[in-house]
Parts: C-alpha cells; structure tokens; sequence
C-alpha cells in the first residue's frame, strides 16, 4: 500500500461476503470504494459455508429464524434480491426444500463471482492488511500494519469471532467500544457441543433423526454423535445458547426425543402392541425399527432391561420406562467446541446503538457496521448469508442516497 492524496467515498473493512456485496452496489453506483482485509484473498469464510456448498439463502424468511437482544422486526425478506443478485453475477441455483446453493455444488462458485465482479469494477483491494485503528476528524483515517486510507465514510464489515483459521477479527468490536457503541456477550453458535457422557462411546458415529431440547430451546433435525459431544442441525441451531450459558457457567442437560413423530401415549400403544403381536420376541428384535439400532440397545440398556429379555416378562413400569427413555434421552454437556470450530458468532454490536434505517452507528455519523459484527445471528439454512447480504443491502441504498 502506498499512501497517496486519494480519499474514498468509503472504506469497508472486511471483505467478506456483507462486505464485497456493499462494495460492488457502491461501486456500480459511481462511488470511490475500496476494500480492506487481513486474509490475502476476498471472501475467504464463504468456501466454508454450507460444508463448502454455500446454502446463501432460504425460501422461509422472518425475524423468528434470528436471534438477537433486540427487537428483529426490521429484518425485510431479501432472499429473492440475494439470488438476483447472485444471478447477475452468473451464479446459477438449485433449490433444496425451501435452500438456495449453486448449481454447482460449490462455495467456490459464489465466492468467484463475488471476485470477478470487484475485478471488473476497479475496486481497489488491500489485502494482508490488518487495520490497526480508525480515527475521525474531517474525514476518517483507517490505519492498518502497512499504511493509512482515508476516505469520507467507514463501512466495519469485519465478521466475529468464529473460524479464526480463516481471518477472524476483534477489530470491529474494538472500534465499536471506541466509538462509543456497546458490544453484547459474545458467545459461539452454529458449533457442535462437548460432552463426557460414556454412552457416547456406544453412540460414536451415529445420525439419529429426532428432536433436541435444551432448556426452552427446542429443534428437530438430524442429531450426530461423536465420542466427545454431539453436533448436527437441531444442535447447531441451539448451540449459541449453550454458548452463553457456558460464559455464565450455567449449563443444562440436552435432552432427546428419538420419537418425535408419536406422543408418549401413541408410543406407548406402539410398544404394548409389538410387544402383543410376539410375546416370544426378545426385546431387541421387537423395538426393530423404532429408532437408530445403537439408539435402541442403549434405551434398552437405560431402562434396566436385558437386551435377550422377552417380551412376555415385561410389566407396566419397564414400558413407561422405555418410553420416558426413548422420549427423553438425557446427555450432560460441557460447553461448545468454540469460536474456532463455530461457523457463526452470538452476540455482537449492540442494535441499540445503530439507526436501522441505514446501518450507521448513532453515535457517529459516516461509521457503519454491517454482517455478523452486529448483535445478530441466525440458524443454519441460508440465514446469515442472507443476514449479511440484507445489512449491505441497507447501508448501500443509505449511502447512495445521501451521496
């Protein structure tokens, strides 16, 4: 970087996905962008989402798929803006239930695209380039490890904590707390848990269908186990709660239901009329079908039953304890697996702080923040990508606008 008399309309720090969309509707604009980043390439982070798949967006929108400490109603529906987006950019979709990838199975695709669009427009890109502070005076200086930029605006897209491997950063809650904006709890989310259960070595490599509840958080998906903790979507998208209770040191239990499609009762009649069909089955072969098979031989085991036990020996309370076992199979936890193996950060810029007309920090006019360093996050499908293409979206009409 070579400091010159040029002075940008704005910088964005973090090229990122929220940051490279915000460049290139700036830049199409006519305004003097340029963009900043400590990785060496643009859109790092992007080729690991969706398992390197890139699921940016999702046919189902609303405040309810996001988390956050304050009110979310002002999120808009911008997924059919996010995949016209894409599509000018020449990224074709496929739709999945409801989820939007590329047509070729690739992040890479989208991080491409992104890419070449910033080639085209002559943005300017400062790469391994770590910004050290930003200062304010008639115009704003980004200091960074290799030189200065000034420019009339400052744009903090610089993501959380998650994936540090991959470029993640403080820089943006740092400027926050300088510029006198408050920075919620930050917590990983998106992540598996970590637990010391000894059933999990019974259940190592496991993916049983079921529902997760931990505390009053409920999802119900695909639960995978390992011989350290248990990961998968309904974990996944509840995990930022274990996240900030462990900063609290207040972890529950989470609690499993293998048979969520039958009520307790339906379950009940199920297994009292298995068990009436071939009173001279043993019980293993009886509960055949009900559940993942290690599922079944440790609720067996759980409920102090002999797995060669026939069926015909069983009585009242042995059914209500298979029940009560294969609806609420219980494992300790002991926090998540961290902001490294997290795809997401919980938490983040107080929105409090942010006109959400137009991104900018109350507290200082010209500073915005956009993507994931804001107090926003959401489940897996699509949600945060769109999450960041959405704040991008805002701040770049805002900024169009008054300029």
């Amino acid at each position: 970087m070579e400091q010159d008399s040029k002075i940008y309309d704005v910088c964005i720090v973090g090229a990122g996905f929220s940051g490279l969309v915000l460049a290139i509707k700036l830049a199409r604009a006519g305004l003097l962008v340029c963009l900043t980043d400590l990785n060496r390439v643009v859109g790092r982070r992007i080729l690991s989402t969706g398992n390197g798949r890139c699921n940016y967006t999702n046919r189902r929108m609303g405040a309810e798929y996001y988390y956050s400490n304050n009110a979310l109603d002002f999120i808009p529906d911008k997924h059919d803006d996010l995949r016209v987006f894409l599509r000018e950019l020449g990224v074709l979709e496929r739709e999945l239930d409801g989820y939007y990838y590329p047509i070729t199975n690739q992040a890479k695709t989208v991080r491409d695209a992104l890419e070449n669009e910033i080639t085209a427009l002559n943005i300017d890109v400062f790469l391994d380039c770590r910004v050290t502070d930003i200062t304010q005076n008639d115009i704003f200086t980004v200091t960074t490890h290799r030189g200065t930029i000034q420019a009339k605006k400052v744009c903090i897209a610089s993501g959380g904590l998650s994936a540090a491997t991959l470029g993640s950063s403080k820089i943006g809650y740092k400027m926050a707390s300088k510029f006198k904006l408050k920075v919620t709890k930050l917590a990983p989310a998106l992540v598996g848990t970590t637990s010391k259960d000894i059933c999990l070595k019974e259940l190592a490599g496991v993916r049983a269908l079921g529902t997760v509840t931990y505390k009053n958080h409920t999802c119900e998906g695909e639960i995978q186990f390992n011989k350290d903790g248990v990961s998968g979507y309904p974990v996944m998208c509840i995990s930022r709660f274990i996240g900030l209770d462990e900063l609290d040191k207040n972890l529950g239990a989470l609690s499993m239901d293998f048979v969520s499609f039958m009520s307790e009762t339906q379950l009940k009649d199920e297994l009292k009329a298995r068990f009436e069909r071939n009173d001279k089955a043993d019980i293993t072969t009886s509960l055949n079908g009900i559940a993942n098979e290690k599922v079944v031989q440790l609720v067996i085991s759980y409920s102090r039953i002999y797995p060669d036990t026939l069926v015909s020996k069983l009585d009242d309370e042995d059914i209500e304890n298979l029940v009560y076992n294969f609806k609420h199979f219980s494992i300790n936890i002991t926090g998540t697996k961290g902001f490294d193996n997290s795809q997401v950060t919980a938490g983040g810029v107080d929105l409090e702080g942010i006109d959400l007309q137009n991104m900018e920090a109350k507290s200082t006019k010209g500073l915005y923040f956009i993507g994931e360093v804001l107090d926003v996050d959401g489940i897996c499908g699509g949600y945060n990508l769109t999450w960041a293409y959405t704040s991008a979206d805002i701040a770049a009409n805002a900024i169009i606008k008054e300029v």
